[in-house]
């Protein structure tokens, strides 16, 4: 889908091309060495916040009867849960301090931890003439989520439509993914606001005009689960948007008011557009993540709870006429500051949270929270991730333990 493009920058034409030799080089492989098999995998993000299954900071696992492993996890969507693709490094080896939205790398770590799986590999950090070396990367799943990515070419990197069109492209001629396989794995789907932010954007704030977006942005989504459901995956982890009202983006001393009617009728649209999908088709299984819920709820908890300070102020903040954490100038002064508290920022920047901040949220997602003797759930369509993915079938891990509200 197009939508005029609201001062993105250029596409990086040398990284286009390399990405259709990579593709070229999949139509000729044939993957017989990519018969899934376990091994270790303890990346430098997972040991340096001690996460690896290795160190015996895991729970026990859980599973229902005869439960098994999921096969593989593939991600979909934008900053939220971009792990390389829109500044393409290799974690094990980079030491800079622009790395690629690596303040989200937790949250896909957590989230690979719950189902037993390493973080899945970029699709950008893919380009390689080793077939059988492509073909061991990606059979535990493959992330083709990229920073500032929507439904509409707002900004100018891949929508979450061209995102389905390469999983197609890499999945469809891969031995290693037959039906099966791919009806054992698991989909995660971010589409946190970056379509509604850049609308914003391009009318210096103006919210007049913003819920009609709603409906095309909601449609976008759900088209992508009926491409991903027809190209053989059945299991769902769709996100709602986030409280972009809340983000220091908006705002640096509350949640804007302004913003609630249209995180309301997104909502209500998901909502219903994921109902439709579970009565058209079979064996599908899909859950909504409430993120605007779960953040809205740690916001709301009291300050010792969750342990942090001065939340609508990010830890990363940009300085002069610059409004990106990273920015340096001319002569390579840093254009930011950057805060001595990390550990108490819910964010880092103006728009993501911090480790800590992506803790705390999966967290709620898989614990949910006690309010008047009763538990709510941050998860529509199950009691919260943990049981979601054992209804499935498959073991989970409970990592409740790498965070615990005060």
């Amino acid at each position: 889908m197009q939508r005029a493009a609201v001062g993105g920058p250029m596409r990086d034409i040398m990284r286009e091309l390399s990405l259709r030799v990579m593709e070229a080089e999949y139509y000729r492989c044939h993957y017989e060495d990519a018969v899934p098999r376990e091994h270790k995998v303890q990346s430098f993000t997972q040991s340096t916040l001690s996460l690896s299954r290795e160190t015996g900071s895991w729970s026990e696992s859980r599973g229902r009867g005869n439960a098994e492993k999921a096969r593989a996890l593939f991600v979909f969507g934008d900053s939220y849960a971009d792990t390389g693709n829109k500044h393409p490094y290799n974690p094990e080896h980079h030491t800079g301090f622009k790395q690629p939205l690596s303040y989200n790398y937790v949250s896909l770590i957590c989230a690979g931890d719950i189902l037993g799986l390493p973080v899945p590999i970029a699709y950008e950090l893919l380009i390689s003439h080793d077939c059988k070396a492509i073909a061991k990367k990606i059979r535990q799943g493959v992330n083709f989520a990229v920073g500032g990515s929507g439904i509409f070419e707002d900004y100018g990197f891949k929508t979450i439509e061209q995102q389905v069109k390469q999983f197609k492209k890499l999945i469809g001629g891969n031995q290693g993914f037959d039906s099966h396989k791919l009806s054992r794995s698991v989909v995660l789907i971010s589409v946190a606001g970056n379509d509604y932010l850049a609308f914003l954007a391009s009318r210096n704030g103006s919210i007049e005009g913003l819920k009609d977006l709603a409906k095309p942005v909601v449609s976008g989504t759900i088209d992508a689960v009926k491409q991903l459901y027809k190209g053989g995956l059945r299991n769902f982890a769709v996100s709602n948007i986030g409280p972009f009202g809340c983000a220091p983006k908006i705002d640096k001393t509350s949640c804007h008011s302004n913003y609630g009617e249209i995180s309301a009728l997104h909502t209500k649209l998901l909502r219903e557009g994921v109902e439709i999908l579970k009565s058209d088709l079979k064996e599908l299984s899909i859950i909504i993540s409430d993120l605007m819920s779960a953040v809205n709820h740690i916001f709301a908890s009291p300050a010792p709870q969750f342990g942090f300070v001065d939340l609508f102020v990010p830890c990363c903040a940009a300085k002069g006429r610059v409004d990106m954490c990273g920015e340096v100038d001319q002569v390579g002064r840093a254009l930011y500051e950057v805060c001595t508290n990390v550990d108490e920022k819910f964010y880092w920047d103006a728009g993501h949270p911090t480790q800590r901040g992506w803790h705390a949220i999966m967290w709620v997602y898989g614990n949910g929270a006690k309010e008047e003797n009763k538990t709510i759930s941050f998860i529509e369509g199950a009691p919260n991730v943990i049981d979601w993915v054992e209804s499935l079938g498959f073991v989970a891990y409970n990592i409740s333990t790498m965070f615990s509200p005060k």
